[in-house]
């Protein structure tokens, strides 16, 4: 799940930091950016929503089949059980992410005023 976040920061670190060297360069520009940045997304997005809601692309392009038949078998015919069994500890962990880092900002903006004891030489 982590790199529906990660590829996207291509974009970001290009644009807010241009003129940092990098070891590898994608050619072609910010359209070529832009393409090598949302495929990979919008798959690897697409595949979180499967696993939270199984069975997501059944019947899609006019195919048979029934989304219920791809939840596990422990949750045969129970698909909001299963989902709220895959969204609840989501959630807690996405709360838990967005706690510290408003506690890492909060500390960073006390530690911006510290002063700092110079080495005695």
């Amino acid at each position: 799940m982590t790199y529906v976040v990660t590829f996207p920061s291509l974009l970001v670190l290009r644009k807010k930091m241009p003129d940092v060297p990098r070891p590898f360069r994608i050619p072609g520009g910010w359209g070529t950016a832009w393409v090598v940045t949302l495929l990979p997304t919008l798959l690897v997005a697409f595949t979180v929503a499967t696993l939270i809601w199984p069975g997501l692309g059944v019947g899609w392009f006019d195919t048979d089949g029934n989304p219920d038949d791809s939840l596990p078998s422990a949750f045969a015919g129970q698909r909001l059980s299963y989902t709220l069994s895959q969204l609840i500890p989501l959630g807690a962990s996405v709360l838990v992410g967005v706690l510290f880092v408003l506690w890492g900002q909060r500390q960073t903006h006390t530690d911006q005023f510290v002063e700092v004891p110079q080495p005695v030489r």
